[in-house]
């Protein structure tokens, strides 16, 4: 599989955990709900909290995964053929450069949600 084609399956996954329909759908409820004075902005934003926080802890399970299979098949690939040229470390130096820019997000969006977790509990 290619490193593009590696970088198409994992923007897919991470737009279904993102876009979830059922949890989408949800949230359209609640919203509609506060809009109509049936529920409180406290129990709106502990709703978009919660999407939010499953949507963190769903992409880092998923990053998780995709680390050790693909340390995985670097091991398996260094054991059947040693490397013969510079593309497969090039392929390697752009996986790494790509998982620490994803981990990079991954940190920026939990920022986020524990700021605004922390500024819920002050209110």
């Amino acid at each position: 599989m290619t490193i593009s084609q590696r970088g198409q399956d994992f923007e897919q996954v991470v737009e279904k955990i993102v876009f979830d329909e059922e949890e989408l759908e949800q949230l359209k409820i609640a919203i509609k709900k506060f809009s109509e004075g049936k529920m409180q902005a406290k129990q709106l934003k502990q709703k978009l909290l919660q999407s939010r926080g499953r949507i963190v802890n769903d992409i880092s399970q998923f990053l998780s995964f995709c680390i050790e299979r693909i340390k995985n098949e670097d091991l398996i690939f260094k054991d059947e053929n040693p490397p013969k040229n510079n593309q497969l470390n090039q392929n390697n130096m752009q996986l790494q450069q790509e998982i620490s820019e994803k981990n990079e997000i991954l940190k920026v969006v939990a920022n986020r949600v524990s700021n605004i977790v922390d500024s819920l509990k002050k209110n």
